[in-house]
Order: C-alpha cells, then structure tokens, then sequence
C-alpha cells in the first residue's frame, strides 16, 4: 500500500511573522553581530517548511546559514545538539574551510 502524496506548494502561506523575525536574525549576522534563532512547535506544525523559506532566504542573500536539530527524548535532551549537529554538517560540506570563519 503505498503512501498518500501530498500537495505541495512553492508558497510558504501564514508565517508572514515568524519569515520577518527569521529575516531580522539574518539581517543582524549580515551586519556582523551574532545571532540565532530557535524554532520550536508541535509535530507537523511546519517548522522544517519555515526553516527550508529562511534558510534559502539567507543563502541567496550569501549567508552561511547552519541548521540543527532536536530529538525528543521526553524529560531530557542532549544538551547543545542542534548546535553539534550544525557544526558537523559543516564540517561535512565543502565549505568546511569557512568553518574558522563562522565561528571567529
């Protein structure tokens, strides 16, 4: 039995808000200040959507956008994994000399 396909669009829809503070979070490293951001909701509530919308976003605009993620383990967590889990993919990629860099 296979999987139901669901539609999908190239327009990102409601999340006019959180689009502008992401966008302000790239504006700010853009002009060389430290920034972060981290997105959290329920499952299915489109972060990795929203996440997908900014980074490609920052990328055009020539940042170096890093993402990472959490596993849900109840009560705990392992501390800092979405932050290990971005430096890893980067230390992956070919831009892995730009890793100095970012974190300079």
């Amino acid at each position: 039995m296979g999987g139901v396909a669901r539609p999908r669009s190239s327009e990102l829809v409601g999340r006019t808000e959180e689009v502008t503070a992401l966008g302000a979070t790239i504006d700010r490293a853009g002009a060389g200040e430290g920034s972060v951001a981290l997105i959290g909701g329920e499952a299915g509530i489109g972060k990795t959507r929203l996440l997908t919308e900014v980074e490609a976003r920052g990328v055009e605009a020539g940042a170096l956008v890093l993402a990472g993620g959490c596993v849900d383990l109840g009560e705990g967590g392992v501390p800092f994994s979405p932050f290990i889990e971005a430096v890893r993919a980067l230390r992956r990629s070919p831009d892995a000399p730009a890793l100095d860099a970012a974190l300079a």
